[in-house]
């Protein structure tokens, strides 16, 4: 199956995926950890590996994936459901390690398929390419953490920590960042001539931040929360920068009530106010299972939901675009900019409960 076709399928299951593990640790029923994988490996991990193998040859200058693109997000969606089964039965930690080798495969694969792609062209490459490759470093270092808890059970719970981390706020974080710089502009129909040399400015500190909020989190007191907090302002910088250059460029097409673009501007933000609250979860003064369920219904709804409202006519019919396109594309994107205020809105709520 070639990778648009699988991609509105992904998307799809994705936002089936996030609503559910939302209700889930909303409602508090079922294992945090099943209910939060349920969104994460199954749905997000592989849509933004299907995403890149799709997104690879466009900052790359290259041919249309073909089949070597798109075995990672199928191997990688595998895994997700090896993991779920584990999580919802016995635990097994051969079975989790087993998915967690099957997701590291296709993270490895499609990060050596990029470079390759990457050394054959021509010219600079895109920025966002960059992004990318960072991402998929840090997803590969929250699932060697994985591998790692069957060895140094005493290190569970830090390993953990780590490993959920390096996923939020640099796998699926880092991959948003740098998508949306380019994304929000496509979706308003103006270009932001600064954004390919932000990308470059901010790529550094984006992951220094994801590195810190990591190792901070699975550090112990007080030398973890003073890592993860200098951490949190790395990375909210770099958000906070995007946010004023979009602001000071696009202003009132950012508000608007219809349009993807209002709803990758509230996900930027509820990431923003996710970040924040982040540093009251480290001194415990709110819940994990909180944090987790703020940051799908603030952030990844409302970023998904835009994404895919976007891309999905490009995804379903490929080549020149025309009427059909245009006609579905309001269609999908009618109250956008009301569902992702209510989203964000909803999701900072949920983190403070």
């Amino acid at each position: 199956m070639p990778v648009p076709r699988l991609l509105p399928l992904l998307a799809m299951a994705t936002l089936l995926a996030l609503m559910l593990a939302a209700a889930m640790l909303a409602a508090g029923h079922g294992a945090p950890a099943l209910a939060a994988h349920i969104g994460f490996a199954l749905g997000v991990m592989p849509l933004i590996l299907a995403a890149m193998s799709y997104f690879v040859p466009v900052l790359t200058r290259g041919a249309a994936p073909g089949a070597a693109a798109w075995w990672p997000p199928l191997l990688a969606l595998g895994g997700g459901s090896l993991l779920l089964w584990a999580l919802a039965t016995d635990y097994s930690s051969v079975v989790i390690s087993l998915a967690a080798l099957l997701a590291l495969g296709a993270a490895l694969g499609l990060a050596l398929w990029a470079m390759h792609r990457a050394r054959r062209m021509v010219g600079r490459r895109h920025p966002g390419m960059d992004w990318y490759l960072a991402a998929l470093g840090m997803l590969l270092l929250a699932l060697c953490a994985v591998l790692a808890m069957p060895w140094f059970p005493e290190q569970r719970a830090q390993l953990r920590l780590f490993h959920l981390h390096a996923n939020l706020l640099g796998f699926v974080g880092l991959t948003a960042l740098g998508t949306l710089q380019v994304l929000l502009p496509t979706c308003i129909g103006q270009a932001d001539p600064d954004a390919a040399e932000r990308l470059r400015r901010d790529l550094k500190w984006a992951v220094a931040g994801s590195l810190l909020l990591a190792f901070g989190a699975a550090s112990p007191r007080p030398v973890g929360l003073a890592i993860a907090s200098a951490g949190c302002l790395l990375y909210l910088t770099v958000v906070l920068r995007m946010l004023s250059a979009w602001i000071a460029r696009f202003r009132g097409a950012l508000l608007a009530l219809h349009g993807a673009a209002t709803s990758l501007f509230a996900a930027a933000l509820g990431l923003c106010g996710l970040l924040l609250l982040g540093l009251a979860h480290g001194l415990a003064l709110l819940s994990g299972r909180a944090a987790v369920a703020g940051f799908v219904v603030a952030f990844l709804l409302p970023l998904v939901s835009g994404a895919a409202a976007q891309l999905l006519p490009i995804w379903l019919r490929p080549g020149v675009q025309g009427p059909w396109h245009a006609k579905l594309r309001r269609r999908l994107c009618r109250w956008s900019g009301a569902r992702g205020a209510v989203l964000v809105l909803a999701g900072l709520v949920l983190a403070l409960a």
